[in-house]
């Protein structure tokens, strides 16, 4: 009797030790991306304007079977008359001239977890973007930007430059 007893208290202390586990990944990633983002910024300097991203590249945006709905993190910013996109492991950079790319708002896409995206395209490359929110209980800065914010900047940008 006092074996069984022993065991549902170790399976207890188990089930409870789950959402500990959960918020512990969650706290620990959320301070990896701002040392990520940190460190981005670091090497850039200030532009005159940037955001934290997440982004898919071209055709992987409409992939239905994957892991996560993005395939990284990143910066874009604007520096002169072009906009930058540096992600943070620095595998695909790119940057598309102001005057001669596109920036479409592609609202919600079901297949990448209902999340909102804008597209920046230019001859070369296609890649698309959404805010870098991170879980929303370490992540309480009501000032930061929203998907819908960085594209409508972004645009405004472009129309300065034509």
């Amino acid at each position: 009797m006092t074996s069984i007893i022993i065991l549902i208290i170790i399976l207890l202390l188990f089930l409870l030790s789950i959402p500990a586990i959960i918020f512990l990944i969650a706290y620990l990633a959320a301070k990896s991306r701002r040392k990520k983002q940190n460190l981005l910024l670091q090497e850039i300097g200030t532009p005159e304007y940037y955001a934290f991203v997440r982004y898919n590249m071209g055709n992987a945006q409409n992939e239905f079977f994957k892991i996560k709905a993005f395939q990284g993190s990143g910066m874009i910013y604007i520096e002169g008359d072009n906009i930058h996109f540096v992600d943070t492991l620095h595998q695909h950079p790119h940057t598309f001239p102001l005057h001669e790319s596109s920036i479409k708002w592609e609202d919600i896409n079901i297949v990448n977890g209902l999340l909102k995206w804008f597209s920046v395209q230019d001859e070369k490359a296609k890649y698309y973007f959404n805010i870098e929110s991170g879980m929303f209980i370490f992540n309480l800065n009501s000032s930061k930007p929203t998907t819908r914010s960085v594209f409508e900047t972004l645009l405004k940008y472009q129309t300065e430059i034509r």
